[in-house]
């Protein structure tokens, strides 16, 4: 009589699920079970140039007795524009309890990403039962990683006429135009790299400059005109002077953003690589050429000469 009665109940079950899969296929559906997925690394960051990858880890757990696998898609349903994200394996298979890392690989489709701030790349997994899914649904899991660029440092100068020509004790102006090709606030400083120009004298105006970083595509990066003046050198009695100087200009550009590496499941301040990444030497050159004569106090027996003949013109008209 037991058995019997066990049997009418299990059949009165499938009955009645099979009833409601039937007869009200429009029914709201039950959550048989969930999906659920892990990054193993957030926040990633991203060098230049480069790509990298971490793991996904995809799990399903069933709510009620189950037999059937789930089938499983990854969608990324959100990343920055500049980021392609490419699961290695979009659709697979799942038993009950059971994970399956997944490589998700990423690489910038755009350059001049600023550096600093942080996109969100967000991933939905669907499960799907093959038989009788209609009123047996499988909760969605999501899953959303932080990825941010690297920062990397490099700036340009550029010189109009780096080739200019004056005469003894002139002063002589060089404008530098100062470009920031990098993806972070930059900060450059100017200096020659050798002081003794032979008598020269020189002014680097400014001598330090605060660049922002250049945008995604921007062909003209920003920029800003420093100047070096020179005084032409000069001797203490009548001389003549026909000699050319080279000048060297050095701008040292420093960003002050993050470098990070990874290190073991996260990323962290890099230390040992922030000098080869965050500075940058850039180098410029300039020929000025010194030709004249130098007449110490010309000026002044120019101006006794004219009043002198202005006074011998004035007694002439008298007489």
């Amino acid at each position: 009589m037991l058995k019997k009665s066990i049997t009418f109940g299990v059949l009165l079950g499938t009955f009645m699920l099979l009833s409601t899969a039937v007869f009200a296929p429009m029914a709201e559906a039950l959550d048989w079970g969930a999906m659920s997925a892990s990054p193993n690394v957030t926040p990633y960051y991203i060098d230049r140039y480069g790509s990298g990858s971490l793991t996904l880890t995809v799990s399903y757990s069933a709510f009620f007795f189950q037999y059937f696998p789930v089938w499983v898609e990854i969608n990324v349903v959100r990343s920055p524009s500049w980021l392609t994200v490419t699961p290695s394996q979009k659709t697979f298979v799942l038993q009950k309890d059971e994970s399956k890392p997944v490589k998700i690989s990423m690489a910038l489709s755009q350059q001049d990403v600023y550096a600093g701030s942080l996109e969100t790349v967000e991933f939905e997994v669907t499960g799907r039962i093959i038989l009788g899914g209609e009123v047996r649904q499988i909760a969605t899991g999501k899953a959303d990683i932080q990825v941010g660029v690297n920062p990397y440092t490099q700036v340009t100068l550029q010189i109009a006429k780096p080739i200019e020509r004056t005469a003894p004790d002139r002063e002589l102006t060089f404008p530098i135009t100062v470009k920031n090709w990098g993806n972070a606030d930059t900060t450059v400083t100017l200096s020659l790299t050798d002081d003794d120009l032979g008598g020269w004298k020189y002014i680097i105006n400014p001598q330090q400059i605060l660049l922002p970083g250049k945008k995604p595509g921007d062909a003209n990066p920003p920029e800003e005109v420093a100047s070096l003046t020179l005084t032409s050198p000069h001797g203490t009695a009548v001389s003549y002077h026909n000699d050319w100087q080279g000048i060297a200009l050095q701008a040292v550009a420093r960003t002050q953003a993050k470098y990070y590496v990874l290190q073991g499941s996260q990323f962290e301040v890099s230390q040992q690589d922030k000098e080869t990444v965050t500075v940058f030497n850039a180098y410029a050159t300039m020929l000025a050429k010194n030709k004249g004569f130098y007449l110490p106090g010309f000026e002044a027996v120019i101006l006794i000469g004219a009043l002198a003949a202005i006074v011998l013109v004035m007694r002439r008209k008298r007489q």
